[in-house]
């Protein structure tokens, strides 16, 4: 089997390190929005084209910040999503609450005020409809959606939920949402305050990321793990019809994956020559591809990072999508300004 080839990279011109990514399909053509250093970029691959986006700050005019004129916006974490032919920014970070824009004027669209309730995880919903996002805050501990254009107050799914990472699906004519709460917690958009979690066995360690995908035309939930590992949960059809609450835990499809030296940090899927695939990014430096049926390894682990000063730069972000008609993997590290494009398509 064929290793993994680069395509192309590049690299944020202002040399910072990458702490998120998205990519979007403006018009049928890929745009990757990333943040670096709390600044959010664009860049257009099928041009090598960066280009700045200026924010106006999330907190303007908010009286906590008028001993801080020179007080601007505190991003590590994004998503996207093209509105009437715009892009919808979402964003937050650590130390700063979610927020909305419009990423061309970098107009603020919406913001919760200053209050602790720091982003932990945001995604754009998948599905018909209006173009809704999901966040996790922190301090708050609490699950929401906000539907543009966010003149109505968001929908609770949860409270009391510790979550760090989302990933969404549209499955059976349903809005799904995953969340990492240390295991795994499903929620349906049509049923707030229902959920449903996924149970592991034995040392599984902590879940550090999500993604879904399909098996056997059966939606599937992929969690990585801190000990490096890959969890596999099959959902019926007859699950997502009946009340989340009154479903026991879900037990895994079967014993996990032993993926990565080192925890799993970043995680997406695709399908690829009707093979259902996840990609993985790890604290041990490497990006590796796996056949969700086989439950193998495809291919050789590719490097994300490099050894820096004894610390190891782990692959924080990995983003599957088509480019240019070619099933593709975007990857960066933390301490690296660079976006690497690898060729999902080689697997075939």
């Amino acid at each position: 089997m064929a290793d993994l080839p680069l395509l192309l990279s590049s690299s944020v011109p202002s040399g910072s390190g990458i702490d998120d990514l998205a990519v979007v399909d403006v018009a049928g053509a890929v745009l990757v929005v990333c943040v670096a250093d709390s600044t959010v970029w664009t860049w257009n691959p099928a041009r090598d084209e960066w280009r700045k986006r200026p924010l106006a700050f999330a907190h303007a005019g908010d009286p906590l910040f008028a001993e801080y004129p020179d007080a601007d916006n505190e991003i590590d974490s994004v998503a996207a999503a093209v509105v009437d032919g715009r892009i919808v920014l979402a964003a937050g970070g650590d130390e700063q609450e979610p927020a909305f824009w419009d990423l061309d004027s970098g107009r603020l669209l919406h913001a919760v005020p200053s209050c602790g309730a720091y982003l932990a995880g945001v995604a754009a919903v998948q599905g018909p409809g209006p173009v809704r996002f999901v966040t996790a805050t922190q301090n708050a501990d609490e699950v929401q959606v906000w539907q543009t254009p966010f003149d109505e107050p968001p929908v609770l799914l949860q409270d009391y939920s510790n979550v760090s990472k989302l990933a969404t699906a549209w499955i059976n004519g349903e809005s799904l949402v995953a969340g990492v709460d240390q295991g795994v917690v499903v929620w349906d958009l049509a049923r707030p305050g229902q959920w449903l979690r996924l149970g592991t066995s034995g040392d599984a360690g902590t879940l550090k990321s999500v993604a879904w995908s399909r098996l056997d035309d059966r939606p599937v939930v992929v969690g990585g793990s801190s000990a490096g590992e890959l969890w596999v949960w099959a959902l019926g059809a007859e699950d997502l019809r009946r009340p989340l609450n009154d479903l026991e835990d879900v037990e895994p499809l079967y014993d996990p994956i032993v993926g990565h030296e080192d925890r799993i940090v970043a995680l997406d899927t695709i399908t690829v020559g009707g093979r259902s695939l996840a990609v993985t990014g790890s604290q041990d430096t490497t990006v590796r591809v796996w056949d969700l049926a086989e439950r193998a390894m495809v291919g050789g682990p590719v490097v994300g990072g490099r050894l820096v000063a004894n610390n190891r730069s782990r692959v924080i972000s990995v983003v599957t999508t088509m480019l240019q008609g070619r099933p593709v993997v975007l990857s960066s590290s933390r301490l690296h300004s660079t976006i690497r494009v690898w060729d999902l398509a080689a697997l075939l």
